[in-house]
């Protein structure tokens, strides 16, 4: 590791793709060190399978709540991020109907079409570079449709997310990919099905009874095992326990942070990777390959060598109990004393919103001076060209 004249540190990274590999996996870059950028402020609405208020009422809900916690107003606001799909909201330009209420109301304001931790990752940046002293990102999920027929139109905005002459024929969806790399697990013997659903009752009864959580019922393996089956090998309780939701998070810079109320942690580094596509098998032989390289941006930028001696807590995003191993490896935080202490996406999955739940279950539970990981992906066409955003988080 290297540093420059101001004393920040610069990592530099070579191509590991060996002569005549399939796959390359670019884990080299220079990255330098950022500015840290201060969590001031968070909250949540109730996690429910259907929310009757409106798009607009929910976001409202939470930026309101998450800047009296820390005593900042709207006109504090820099800029606002919001992480909403018009394809789920039921209208075009759908943060239209929004952006108003995540503070965006002549001021800037922009939206992506990903997992918040995107969203989150993107005010990050505005406020690290001195662009803005305070930023909220929000993040909003509460599909246009009833909660009982809500897994089917889900189901069908991810086929529509796949190629049209290849995937969509076949019926390729993010549960159909789920279910072809569990099945891959179990059929090479690295996994039974049982395991499967033995670490997906760990995790839920983690989570239950939590105040976040969608799954509020301590569950046995034969409980999960006797749920629906999904896709062959998984069975519905094996799988994120889809819910709606809105989620904010207010970031500041050190100087605006030390004059603000509630939470304090603070960002040392983000990064965020897409995949590849659907004829390349990468997303079924290693899928966290994009983890692998969001993490390694992250870590760059935090000036962490060995996150597996930092680390202390982890809140990630293994959409499936398969998923586990590939996901832990790629954040390379070895055997941190927690992870998902709050049962992860088994026990509450609030869609694109997800990034900024398991950012405030991470903060939640981070000692003064502890470090930790917070990690999310975008699920709307599984692990094929999945997004994966990792921010380093120290408590303070």
């Amino acid at each position: 590791m290297a540093r420059d004249r101001d004393g920040r540190a610069s990592v530099v990274f070579r191509d590991t793709r060996a002569a005549g590999a399939r796959h390359s996996v670019p884990v080299m870059v220079k990255q330098s060190r950022v500015h840290p950028v201060h969590v001031v402020g968070a909250a949540a609405t109730e996690f429910v399978a259907e929310h009757e208020a409106m798009l607009d009422e929910l976001v409202f809900d939470v930026v309101h709540r998450a800047l009296r916690e820390c005593g900042l107003r709207k006109p504090d606001i820099g800029l606002s991020v919001l992480a909403s799909l018009d394809v789920y909201d039921g209208r075009s330009i759908s943060s239209g109907l929004t952006s108003s209420a995540t503070g965006g109301y002549l001021s800037d304001a922009f939206r992506v079409e990903d997992d918040m931790g995107a969203a989150i990752i993107a005010a990050a940046q505005a406020v690290s570079a001195g662009d803005v002293s305070v930023a909220v990102a929000v993040g909003v999920h509460n599909p246009e449709n009833r909660a009982a027929t809500r897994h089917g139109f889900i189901e069908q905005i991810s086929n529509l997310s796949f190629d049209p002459h290849f995937g969509r024929p076949v019926g390729l969806t993010a549960e159909v990919t789920y279910g072809l790399h569990a099945s891959t697990v179990t059929a090479d013997g690295t996994l039974t099905v049982d395991d499967l659903a033995a670490a997906a009752a760990e995790q839920i009864t983690a989570g239950a009874g939590g105040v976040r959580a969608m799954r509020r019922a301590p569950v046995g393996v034969a409980d999960v095992l006797a749920s629906p089956r999904v896709c062959t090998p998984l069975h519905e309780l094996m799988l994120p326990a889809m819910c709606a939701g809105a989620v904010a998070v207010v970031l500041a810079s050190p100087a605006r942070a030390g004059r603000c109320l509630g939470r304090d942690a603070r960002l040392t580094g983000f990064g965020g990777a897409t995949g590849g596509y659907l004829w390349d098998d990468g997303w079924l032989t290693d899928p966290a390959e994009t983890t692998r390289r969001a993490a390694g941006l992250a870590y760059a930028q935090a000036g962490i060598d060995r996150p597996a001696d930092r680390v202390g807590v982890v809140e990630y995003s293994a959409v499936t109990a398969a998923l586990d191993g590939p996901v832990s490896a790629a954040l390379g935080c070895g055997s941190p004393r927690r992870v998902n202490p709050g049962g992860g996406v088994l026990s509450a999955y609030p869609g694109v919103a997800n990034g900024g739940l398991r950012l405030i279950e991470l903060v939640d539970v981070l000692g003064t001076g502890e470090t930790g990981v917070s990690h999310s992906v975008d699920t709307v066409s599984g692990l094929v060209a999945q997004n994966a955003s990792v921010l380093v988080v120290e408590g303070l």
